[in-house]
């Protein structure tokens, strides 16, 4: 042990008298070496503040004798303080069955020590236990342990009206289940419970340490309008499934629906199922709903296919009485007519690539060529069912 102070005494005969020879520190390894005279008595003795006396030990030294003294001091007793958090937690030594004490309010209990080593275990009902293991030492004089009880989870248990809800903690990602075991840190929290076409519904929610709590969710579907709005955003994220399931809801609240069957006809076409598509749009139409399609066409009927087809990007906004043309490059052949001023010719091909729907429309008086070109990525032949689609369409509704 290092910082102990060696006292050496020497002495012609063991029951002489012994005088002061020499007080020296141990090192950094715990020990030290005197050079000494032969044939002589000496006396050692060992001290360190907090432990007790070693020694004295009186041994003889022969002339070119080599003698180690090895001196184990025993630490004093010391008052033990253990802190636990949390505090009245029950204490435990070495595993008996029995509680020792409680720690007080603040978390505070003391003890003795003077055994070498102590086994140390705190427990609270809500709480995993928390042990340690103190070796006894001078330093514990001064020193607290800490003893500290992680809390038992506690469990949420939540029952909705809607089976597929989905639940927010404390507005951290990702999500649960309704359905879920969700399991709480003791203390506050913010409870957010949401579906797919539903109002969500929020509450504060505090819990102890191993309690569970049972709470039935029930969520109010969300008016048409809402509906309409929250599906119309999903389309634009190309969030296709959940469209349509919004558009079921819309169907319940309105068998009739013109925005549902815009919504569903718009789906429809993104997923190349022009049949279905046509049919639902006309519906939407006939209930006053304006549907917006894309499409190409070359300003001045001028068809150069390798100049990019971004510069004919258009869209046609068909109503229920009105056609709207509108080009998103070049919007100077718009046009806004009646749909008996629009006469809808066939499908036709351009230099035997691209696929056209070749119309005349009647814009200020003048009768005008108007070839639409399907909105297909290489605007090729393959575009040809969206076109026989928007040639169905435009007519009066």
């Amino acid at each position: 042990m290092r910082d102990c102070e060696i006292s050496l005494e020497g002495s012609e005969s063991k029951r002489g008298k012994f005088r002061q020879l020499s007080k020296m520190v141990t090192d950094d390894l715990g020990g030290y070496t005197f050079q000494v005279i032969g044939n002589q008595f000496y006396k050692v003795t060992v001290t360190k503040p907090g432990y007790e006396l070693f020694g004295p030990e009186i041994r003889k030294v022969d002339c070119d004798d080599q003698q180690e003294l090895k001196a184990s001091l025993r630490a004093k007793g010391v008052t033990l303080r253990i802190r636990t958090q949390p505090v009245e937690c029950d204490i435990y030594f070495e595993g008996q069955k029995q509680a020792v004490g409680k720690s007080d309010s603040s978390g505070l209990f003391t003890f003795f020590l003077d055994k070498p080593t102590l086994l140390i275990e705190a427990r609270k009902k809500g709480y995993l236990s928390d042990t340690r293991t103190v070796l006894l030492a001078p330093e514990w004089a001064s020193r607290e342990v800490v003893l500290s009880l992680s809390p038992i989870s506690a469990t949420l248990q939540l029952t909705s009206n809607v089976q597929n809800a989905r639940v927010n903690i404390d507005q951290q990602a990702p999500a649960k289940s309704v359905s879920d075991r969700i399991l709480l840190s003791p203390g506050q929290h913010h409870i957010n419970v949401e579906a797919l076409g539903y109002a969500p519904t929020t509450f504060e929610l505090s819990v102890g340490p191993e309690e569970t709590v049972a709470k039935q969710i029930n969520l109010e579907r969300l008016p048409l309008a809402a509906l309409q709005t929250q599906a119309a955003s999903l389309f634009l994220n190309r969030a296709y499934d959940d469209v349509l399931k919004l558009t079921q809801f819309m169907f319940e609240a309105d068998a009739a629906s013109p925005a549902a069957h815009r919504l569903v006809g718009l789906v429809q076409v993104e997923r190349g199922d022009f049949a279905n598509a046509q049919a639902h749009l006309e519906k939407a139409l006939a209930g006053n709903e304006t549907v917006a399609l894309r499409i190409r066409r070359h300003t001045a009927e001028k068809f150069e296919l390798n100049k990019g087809h971004e510069l004919c990007e258009a869209q046609l906004n068909l109503g229920k009485n009105e056609l709207e043309f509108r080009g998103i490059r070049s919007p100077t052949e718009d046009f806004k007519v009646s749909y008996d001023q629009v006469q809808v010719g066939s499908i036709q091909m351009k230099n035997s690539t691209a696929a056209y729907l070749n119309t005349k429309v009647n814009v200020n008086g003048k009768r005008r060529d108007y070839n639409f070109y399907s909105f297909d990525r290489e605007l090729s032949a393959l575009g040809k069912p969206y076109l026989e689609m928007v040639q169905r369409l435009l007519r009066s509704h």
